[in-house]
């Protein structure tokens, strides 16, 4: 649980593409064991829109061909 904390400590929390306003921290859970990755679930007080994060904990070799920028996924719940 503490690894799952502080993975979140350097993530600031998204702010919402539809109401501008920003995304609380809803939960985090470690998806995979090697490397260690963690998601993190935001979710938008008001206008209920969700957003996700991947942390992933141990360092990765990337090619500089290859580097991408983290980021965040949003989507819509279902009505």
């Amino acid at each position: 649980m503490d690894r799952l904390k502080h993975s979140l400590e350097d993530r600031e929390a998204p702010t919402c593409p539809t109401c501008g306003s920003e995304m609380q921290w809803c939960r985090s859970e470690l998806v995979r064991f090697v490397p260690a990755t963690n998601l993190h679930l935001f979710n938008c007080p008001t206008c209920l829109l969700l957003a996700e994060s991947e942390t992933v904990s141990e360092p990765v070799q990337v090619s500089p061909d290859n580097l991408a920028v983290a980021g965040f996924r949003f989507f819509a719940l279902a009505a």
